[in-house]
């Protein structure tokens, strides 16, 4: 692991990720609210730490659908994230049960598991009312 020194900015952020938990902002909206603390953060520099705190396993960057930018986490559980296509949201689900504790075997090739991530998409309730 990285050594680096713990630095005011990297505190912000995480605090900001960690107050925004379910809302897994961009690094554009963690600038905006850095900014309130911080006037002269830069966008360059959330991005800087974003990435170090990623790399050094604080932080879950989710790549969403293509026409939306990344989202952040502070590391949690194991969930799934269910990406509405139409209002870009995103949202933890739990994990189906089949995957909870998978045991994988010498038929896939695979010789361990480091992580996984599920992505679902589609449209969430407020873009596309329930149909009768």
């Amino acid at each position: 692991m990285k050594k680096s020194r713990n630095t005011r900015q990297r505190a912000v952020i995480l605090e900001i990720l960690r107050r925004n938990e379910s809302a897994h902002p961009t690094a554009d909206t963690i600038y905006r609210e850095a900014r309130k603390v911080l006037p002269n953060i830069s966008l360059g520099t959330v991005y800087r730490n974003l990435n170090f705190l990623r790399e050094q396993g604080h932080v879950q960057e989710i790549h969403s659908n293509a026409e939306a930018s990344s989202r952040f986490e502070c590391n949690c559980p194991p969930h799934a994230h269910f990406h509405c296509t139409r209002c870009q949201s995103v949202r933890d689900i739990p994990l189906p049960d089949c995957l909870q504790n998978v045991q994988w075997d010498n038929t896939h090739s695979i010789s361990s598991v480091n992580s996984m991530e599920l992505h679902i998409l589609g449209a969430c309730s407020g873009c596309e009312p329930a149909r009768n």
